[in-house]
């Protein structure tokens, strides 16, 4: 399968790397993903309008809104993972959306089901929620509202006590202070467009 990886950031990059052996990286290719901000979902999606778009984004309402406005053929997946996230710790939620009409999913379509199942080999793949219910978008922003925001406004608001102690000597740092450093860093490596996204929850 060819695919497309829009976005040269840190995530967009591991995703190259990540997905290079499974796929053929083409920029002809019908298979989109997304891997920008939720800021530029709209103009990127509408200039790839009629093509299958990957959306990959921290918040999955938002962008899969903007997405259909210009195709219909669109995979909704969120990676929880990024480069050191060990292979064998990699989740990746599915929240396709339901038909008003019939209260059931649309079936998968080829592409769709192609790239799932390729993307399956270097990720779980999770489409029910903790009581077993299918994701939606919807219900995927809402349980990352308490997680993914959570994490990123605890490491700000803990970044201000680790900067404040900046001048003390390890030796004196407890190890309780370890743990909420190492923490802190967590959020300096993650990319400012993944934190944008995630801060862009409707739940939130």
């Amino acid at each position: 399968m060819k695919i497309k990886i829009i976005g040269d950031g840190a995530f967009g990059t591991f995703l190259n790397e990540l997905l290079a052996p499974l796929f053929e990286i083409d920029e002809k290719a019908d298979s989109v993903i997304l891997a920008v901000p939720i800021s530029a979902y709209d103009s990127v999606a509408s200039a790839n309008r009629g093509k299958h778009l990957i959306n990959v984004c921290s918040v999955q309402r938002p962008s899969t809104d903007m997405i259909l406005k210009y195709t219909a053929n669109v995979t909704c997946l969120h990676p929880l993972f990024g480069q050191r996230t060990p292979a064998d710790k990699r989740n990746a939620i599915v929240t396709r959306t339901f038909s008003e009409e019939t209260d059931r999913r649309s079936p998968l379509g080829e592409n769709e089901s192609e790239f799932l199942s390729g993307f399956s080999k270097v990720s779980k793949i999770i489409s029910t929620d903790p009581n077993g219910i299918a994701f939606t978008p919807d219900s995927h922003d809402q349980l990352m509202a308490k997680t993914h925001v959570a994490a990123v406004l605890a490491a700000k608001q803990m970044k201000v006590f680790v900067e404040r102690a900046n001048d003390v000597p390890d030796e004196y740092i407890p190890n309780s202070f370890r743990l909420m450093r190492e923490f802190v860093r967590t959020l300096d490596d993650m990319p400012q467009g993944t934190i944008e996204s995630i801060m862009a929850n409707p739940y939130f």
